[in-house]
């Protein structure tokens, strides 16, 4: 079995890309108010919304709490993408490397795709492909869509 590799989903939103862009570029902290999934997040170093800000957050993943830290690697404003790294506390018991990315697409139709990839490295070869953080994902974004299209 291969210790990194990369998984992805991908899924249509009804919510335009700004919407999407603003919310995780500009105001990331209201995930948790959003998502029943997301637990706690607070700033661990620098602030919500700068590269190299580090954030704690706590996740709900197959019905348990997973803690970890995130880092805000990379915003590209003009291509809408932003990736971060999630690292240490629960996390990093089983991954070396994750690091997630969230693109978000206007189709030639004029309707919005959302893809979010992961990138990874497991610690060894006991732990699992992390599958359960596409479900996360998956159905965070439902949450997160459903909201944004209200508001």
């Amino acid at each position: 079995m291969a210790l990194s590799g990369k998984v992805s989903i991908e899924f249509g939103i009804q919510a335009t890309i700004s919407q999407w862009f603003n919310l995780f570029h500009k105001n990331l902290s209201h995930v948790q108010n959003i998502c029943e999934r997301v637990h706690q997040a607070h700033i661990h170093e620098g602030d919500w919304h700068t590269i190299g800000s580090v954030k704690n957050w706590t996740f709900i993943i197959d019905g348990k709490p997973v803690k970890h830290k995130e880092k805000i690697e990379a915003i590209d404003e003009n291509k809408k993408t932003i990736t971060w790294s999630f690292f240490d506390d629960d996390l990093g018991q089983q991954y070396k490397v994750f690091i997630l990315t969230m693109e978000l697409n206007e189709k030639d139709d004029g309707s919005y795709l959302l893809k979010w990839t992961i990138e990874y490295e497991l610690v060894n070869e006991n732990v699992e492909p992390p599958y359960s953080y596409l479900d996360f994902l998956n159905k965070s974004s439902k949450h997160v869509d459903d909201y944004l299209v209200g508001a």
